[in-house]
């Protein structure tokens, strides 16, 4: 087979090709992919997780796919008709009506379930962290595989554990064609230009709407780090929703004072729109994103949406509680697969956490930093900023929805 990875400038610069580079996954050449590959051309990364990952054994991940509230499917190549497609949970003894070969089991957002998981997102921290979407871990028996298909996000697949062989085209498809009838978006047709072999600790980067394939090479286990990619509509009917839930001020639509109907003109063709009151409709729709406020209280809380949704703490706290256990705690920890945000507006700070928004004081600008870019708090640094105003209640709130833990045994 040959390998593409061969002549690209990365490994060129990068010196040679099985480079451990853990935690940073490309170390001090995450610029060059950013401008040479992301969102451009695939990348294959030799040893990018020295001897894989051991964060989930196939009998956990089986274990979570017969839980109440996690995205699980099972893909059969061969089941009762072509790539058939079961929903989870599951119950425990379906694994083992399940033939030796061909089929897949996927689980979705596992690192919102295991901290251990989720410190495998701290590796791609050169990516804005509200891009990230959720890391879903595959396993499949030999020749597994959910058939030749496009992604419409970029996406990493770190091998975990066994062999994959992956194939994929030569260049993305901009208008994919799949196979009708079936459960899965399976490509109708696929030309394979470039072929590999991963194992264990080796990832593949692939761009958005590059057609491939992945197939078992017995057992194996594979993360998939996946990008969000809100499309135009997306943004519109969330926004639009926000507008309607929010108690902003509305503005209804006026004739042009400066160009009204004429008396003739109306009685003559009154089922006519004027160009002039189109555009003086869409220009009162406009209006509304640039409202930059209104916009800003917005985007946060939909870019930091999760997949699922997790419970409110079960140890619920008062100002003079929470004190209390920051000062006896030395630690305290983010919820798994966190998804924190912030940007400011003049003396406003917005900090978005977990599809909320809360608009808070720039004095804790400081401690807003921490807890977006670290895994775990240290208490006597988060006491910092305690007479700054809105702390105790940003504390509180943070604590009581369970979006900040203590930390248990186990935590990465």
């Amino acid at each position: 087979m040959a390998d593409h990875t061969k002549d690209a400038s990365f490994q060129k610069q990068q010196g040679r090709k099985s480079q451990p580079l853990v935690p940073g996954v490309l170390g001090p050449y995450e610029s060059l992919f950013l401008a040479e590959y992301w969102q451009k051309k695939p990348l294959l990364i030799r040893g990018a997780f020295p001897g894989g990952i051991q964060a989930v054994d196939p009998d956990s991940l089986a274990g979570l796919s017969c839980q109440e509230g996690i995205d699980s499917r099972l893909v059969l190549e061969h089941g009762q008709y072509p790539w058939q497609t079961l929903q989870g949970p599951f119950e425990d003894d379906v694994f083992t009506r399940l033939p030796k070969t061909h089929w897949t089991l996927l689980v979705q957002a596992v690192d919102r379930l295991l901290p251990e998981v989720s410190a495998v997102r701290e590796s791609f921290r050169f990516i804005p962290n509200w891009r990230l979407d959720d890391i879903m871990i595959s396993y499949a028996v030999d020749q597994g595989s959910v058939g030749p298909h496009t992604d419409h996000y970029d996406v990493f697949l770190i091998q975990a554990m066994g062999k994959r062989r992956w194939q994929y085209g030569a260049a993305a498809l901009s208008e994919p064609k799949f196979i009708d009838g079936l459960d899965m978006k399976i490509l109708e047709s696929f030309e394979a230009a470039h072929d590999f072999v991963l194992e264990p600790g080796d990832m593949l980067y692939l761009p958005p709407q590059l057609a491939h394939h992945g197939v078992a090479v017995g057992e194996c286990m594979t993360y998939s780090i996946g990008f969000r990619a809100p499309t135009q509509n997306e943004l519109l009917v969330s926004y639009s929703q926000f507008l309607l839930q929010s108690e902003n001020h509305e503005i209804f639509y006026k004739d042009d004072p400066k160009a009204p109907r004429s008396t003739a003109a109306t009685l003559s063709d009154p089922d006519l729109i004027h160009d002039g009151e189109l555009e003086r409709l869409r220009q009162l729709m406009i209006a509304s994103l640039q409202d930059d406020r209104v916009f800003r209280r917005w985007v946060g809380a939909f870019l930091t949406e999760p997949r699922n949704f997790h419970e409110l703490s079960e140890e619920q706290a008062t100002a003079v509680e929470l004190r209390k256990i920051l000062g006896r705690d030395k630690v305290l920890v983010k919820v798994e697969g966190g998804r924190f945000a912030y940007h400011s507006l003049g003396a406003e700070l917005f900090f978005a956490v977990e599809g909320e928004s809360l608009v808070l004081d720039v004095g804790l600008l400081g401690l807003v930093q921490m807890l977006c870019a670290e895994e775990a708090y240290r208490t006597e640094e988060i006491l910092r900023y305690s007479a700054c105003a809105g702390f105790d209640e940003l504390l509180v709130h943070l604590w009581n929805q369970g979006f900040i833990r203590r930390r248990y045994e186990g935590d990465a």
